[in-house]
């Protein structure tokens, strides 16, 4: 699995948290979203363009009118030639399943969305989702989702194979912790931002040492227009 992330050079990725049990998606885009270019924009397509399938949290879905989509014909016509489905498939990953079926991701028919939940949550979103049979729902944990379990779903039910995660940051975090991300791509642009009360790249829990931290090695880098883009991929250590 992949990591796609823009972050400011202080590290923030968005707007203050608003914690919240409610879900309010936002008719406009989170001012923070927007800190990006052009050309950070279109190479999120192109890494979409490349996968089998996106995963996002409930921020992300919320943060604005998010439909998690192709980009248009050129980079269907990238899937097309990579052997892909046209359009990639969605999963969204709520532990409580408050999630509003109004989140413009939930209004595209045209690939399978799965919401991936808890046991309380799975009754909830039933009762939310029935009307739209494209949205299915699914319980991985009792009381929390357990990423490892939906992964391997994902591999055994939908042949999902290369997988871009798009955040937010205690998704990203659990993740790492879960040691299924192979990959990162991510843009640092030239701002800071400041602040404690922001979400960064990887937020949550954490690891409790530096020894046990997700270790990557940088393999490309280059600079344009004052942004920095680069790839990560898992630094593997050697047997003894």
């Amino acid at each position: 699995m992949a990591v796609n992330m823009l972050m400011t050079a202080d590290g923030k990725v968005s707007g203050p948290h608003h914690p919240s049990l409610e879900s309010t998606p936002r008719q406009t885009m989170d001012p923070m979203s927007a800190f990006g270019s052009r050309r950070d924009h279109n190479r999120l397509l192109r890494i979409r363009a490349t996968m089998d399938a996106i995963i996002c949290g409930r921020g992300t879905i919320e943060s604005g009118p998010i439909d998690l989509g192709t980009g248009g014909r050129r980079y269907e016509s990238m899937r097309a030639a990579c052997g892909l489905e046209i359009h990639p498939r969605k999963i969204i990953v709520s532990g409580s399943g408050s999630l509003s079926p109004d989140c413009k991701v939930f209004q595209n028919k045209k690939a399978p969305t799965l919401i991936a939940t808890t046991t309380a949550g799975k009754q909830l979103l039933k009762a939310t989702f029935h009307l739209k049979p494209w949205v299915e729902v699914r319980s991985f944990g009792k009381e929390f989702v357990d990423l490892r379990k939906l992964i391997a779903w994902l591999h055994e039910h939908w042949n999902m194979r290369r997988m871009v995660l798009e955040g937010g940051g205690k998704l990203n975090d659990a993740m790492f912790r879960a040691n299924l991300v192979d990959e990162i791509f991510l843009t640092v642009a030239p701002l800071v931002y400041g602040g404690t009360r922001h979400s960064t790249m990887s937020d949550g829990k954490g690891f409790t040492s530096l020894p046990q931290a997700a270790s990557f090695e940088c393999t490309e880098y280059h600079c344009c227009d004052g942004e920095m883009f680069s790839t990560f991929r898992k630094k593997h250590t050697p047997r003894p």
